[in-house]
């Protein structure tokens, strides 16, 4: 079983306080970016409050500093056009080398759960647009398109991912039109920060609405989790067990990657990847043929928005 970890930045558009950006002394950034490759982190998260543009260039600092350690970059429909999106993201994955993904947020507020006219448009953009990309990224020649949100005409993108294949999506939202839109193109699904019995629910509620695509089987979760509060750093202490247990619940429940907030310290960033990352993928490669059922209580994690 495959277990991965994404670092997500101080600074962020997501933290709940608004700190100075992990990429404001580019120096000390590509250092820290090594850093969380080296601590065995498969991904960074790019989700800076500067915006999509910012977003990009912040995208090809941390592809370049690094030789492994995937990026993942938020990116909300409707802010360029889906030609220009296909064209920058295609380049950026080549630079890369297929480690680029994208983050594609269904909604501004993730805990939106009305219905309402706003969210259904929001959500029928980002469908329409994610199916633009994918088709910009297949096509050998140019096409045209006219839809409820976007008009493109000869759409081209002449280079193409590495893979051959569209970028990677994460998607996330609760109520059944997201579901819906994550089960046709994501390729991981992001979890709220929740009880375990809640995340059970909602990772079979994703796998209903995936059905009718064929890909049920197809979809990796991934659950937020807070490892420091603020500014303080986060220190494990004497008790990694404790953390270790915590994650491998939600692991048996079928989450598969973690985005860890509240890593930003040098030695905060060291001392989870020596004993967090590599303890939590030995316990489950000894078990990747046949997965441990779920015993206890159920696990509460700190509400990460």
């Amino acid at each position: 079983m495959q277990i991965d970890f994404t670092h997500c930045p101080g600074g962020v558009a997501d933290s709940e306080e608004l700190h100075p950006s992990f990429f404001s002394d580019t120096a000390l950034a590509v250092q820290r970016l090594r850093q969380v490759e080296d601590a065995g982190f498969s991904r960074v998260l790019i989700d800076d409050m500067a915006g999509l543009l910012a977003n990009m260039d912040l995208a090809l600092l941390a592809l370049r500093a690094t030789g492994t350690l995937g990026v993942l970059v938020s990116h909300w429909p409707g802010i360029i056009a889906p030609v220009v999106a296909a064209r920058q993201f295609a380049a950026l994955e080549q630079l890369g080398a297929g480690r680029l993904s994208l983050r594609v947020p269904s909604h501004r507020n993730w805990r939106e759960v009305r219905e309402d006219d706003d969210l259904i448009g929001n959500l029928g953009r980002t469908d329409e647009y994610l199916t633009l990309l994918k088709r910009l990224w297949a096509n050998a020649a140019p096409f045209d398109h006219e839809g409820a949100f976007y008009r493109v005409h000869a759409g081209f993108v002449p280079l193409k991912p590495v893979s051959g294949i569209e970028l990677p999506f994460q998607l996330g939202g609760l109520s059944g039109i997201a579901l819906k839109v994550a089960g046709r193109h994501a390729d991981r699904f992001e979890l709220p920060a929740d009880s375990l019995q809640e995340t059970v629910r909602l990772i079979g509620r994703v796998k209903v609405a995936a059905e009718p695509f064929g890909r049920a089987g197809r979809i990796r979760f991934s659950l937020p989790v807070q490892a420091g509060e603020g500014r303080h750093d986060w220190h494990l202490g004497r008790s990694p067990e404790a953390w270790i247990g915590r994650l491998a619940a939600f692991v048996e429940a079928g989450v598969t990657d973690f985005i860890v907030h509240g890593l930003d310290a040098a030695d905060a960033i060291g001392a989870f990847g020596r004993k967090v990352i590599p303890q939590l993928r030995k316990t489950f490669k000894r078990h990747e043929h046949r997965p441990p059922a779920y015993r206890g209580h159920p696990v509460q994690l700190r509400r990460v928005v």
